[in-house]
């Protein structure tokens, strides 16, 4: 059975809404390989609403994601977050795997916030996308992804937490091999907090309206997190939300034929002209220069 593909109106990017394999309603987790599907790579821009892990054994070509470029190579994995805008080709079959699991699913391996905060490659903004293993690192956490493959088939008692604790030891292995913070002794309470904050941009930016909100459901206070992004980040927490808006109207405008005004009702921004002059000054030109440097529109 395919994945569920919402592809919404014309000039939108295709949505995987719900992955296909193991699971039912909101809470699944998948874990194919990649020479039991025809259908991969896909080579057309596209989202997932999902977590989407993609583990190469084998294979050779280009990775897209967002405004990043990637080498696809032997040994190499790569990490999405819900919503983020990918495509990939290789030249050769590809082996290995992909795995996906859906945001309930995550949320339950890690009910701590703060635990969230530690994968850096589940951080878009933090720009650990991927990572290229040696034969010795894939090789050694190989057994686990066949162990979870071996409990999604098999499906005997009690194989979701199996499968729970072997992606929290791939998750945790891949981590220390991340060139991260945590490398030099972990990191601090701000740091970890402006984590769960750059976490919660990403599936708020377009509801919460205010950085009060985002510090209430943080549970600190407005000045606690400007604080924390500012001695962390060296910038304000209000400029955080609105890079990540204007992360999102550069892939409509660089990925698809949408038109300006469209774009910015989506990002809720009701005066198209408030639009172009606030895109401007983000980013040092309107948003159809942008456009006619950047265009990639879907075939």
């Amino acid at each position: 059975m395919p994945e569920a593909l919402f592809s919404g109106r014309s000039g939108e990017f295709p949505t995987f809404e719900t992955s296909d394999f193991a699971g039912e309603g909101s809470f699944y987790f998948d874990l194919v390989r990649l020479e039991d599907r025809d259908d991969i790579p896909r080579g057309f821009l596209h989202r997932h609403n999902y977590y989407h892990l993609l583990w190469m054994t084998r294979a050779s070509g280009t990775h897209t994601l967002d405004f990043a470029h990637f080498d696809v190579r032997d040994h190499a994995v790569f990490f999405l977050s819900p919503g983020q805008v990918h495509a990939w080709t290789s030249s050769v079959k590809p082996h290995g795997y992909v795995l996906n699991f859906s945001t309930d699913f995550f949320a339950r391996m890690f009910p701590r916030a703060d635990d969230v905060a530690k994968l850096p490659f589940f951080q878009p903004a933090r720009g650990n996308s991927a990572l290229y293993l040696t034969q010795a690192q894939h090789d050694g956490m190989l057994p686990l992804l066949r162990e979870m493959e071996s409990e999604s088939r098999d499906r005997r008692p009690g194989f979701p937490d199996v499968v729970r604790s072997c992606l929290l030891i791939l998750l945790t292995r891949l981590r220390r091999l991340c060139p991260d913070d945590e490398a030099a002794g972990g990191i601090g309470p701000q740091q970890a907090l402006v984590r769960r904050f750059a976490t919660l941009v990403e599936t708020n930016y377009l509801r919460f309206e205010t950085i009060g909100q985002y510090a209430e459901a943080l549970c600190v206070s407005e000045r606690q997190l400007n604080d924390a992004v500012k001695r962390t980040l060296a910038r304000t927490a209000g400029q955080m939300v609105q890079e990540r808006v204007v992360l999102e109207a550069k892939r409509w405008l660089s990925n698809t034929e949408t038109g300006i005004a469209e774009i910015a009702f989506r990002l809720n921004i009701e005066d198209p002209a408030y639009f172009a002059r606030f895109f401007k000054k983000q980013t040092g030109l309107t948003p159809g220069d942008f456009r006619r440097k950047h265009c990639r529109p879907l075939d």
